[in-house]
């Protein structure tokens, strides 16, 4: 799967968060992708991402996840910046867990013209 735009890179990796598709969102990130976590965990890569969301997944049944209100804040040829809100909730050995904050993700048009997720930054926090 690859994007023609940042904002349908965005929406497609979104949605590949809430079906769970793993392969649908590696599609989306570039090589070199970097993720900041708001318990303070960093990493680097599509094995660390893949391997960080099947853990997750297989702990966490009745998952649900929402991006809500956004913003573009940076828009040009080559890349893009998103910030936004999200929430995700379920059940993890059955206790109910849930928690939001706030987002940036940064696009990269690629070699190849496609966009990719370049970097994402989450924390707790307010959407403002």
């Amino acid at each position: 799967m690859t994007a023609d735009t940042p904002q349908l890179c965005a929406a497609n990796f979104t949605a590949a968060l809430i079906e769970r598709d793993i392969d649908a969102a590696l599609a989306l990130l570039a090589d070199d992708v970097v993720f900041f976590y708001s318990n303070g965990t960093a990493i680097a890569g599509k094995d660390a991402f893949a391997t960080l969301m099947m853990t997750s997944w297989k702990m966490v049944e009745n998952y649900k996840y929402q991006s809500g209100e956004s913003k573009w804040v940076a828009l040009s040829a080559d890349a893009a910046t998103l910030i936004y809100s999200f929430s995700w909730s379920g059940v993890v050995r059955g206790a109910e867990v849930s928690a939001s904050g706030r987002g940036t993700r940064v696009f990269a048009r690629q070699p190849d013209g496609a966009w990719r997720l370049a970097h994402e930054h989450l924390s707790s926090g307010q959407f403002t």
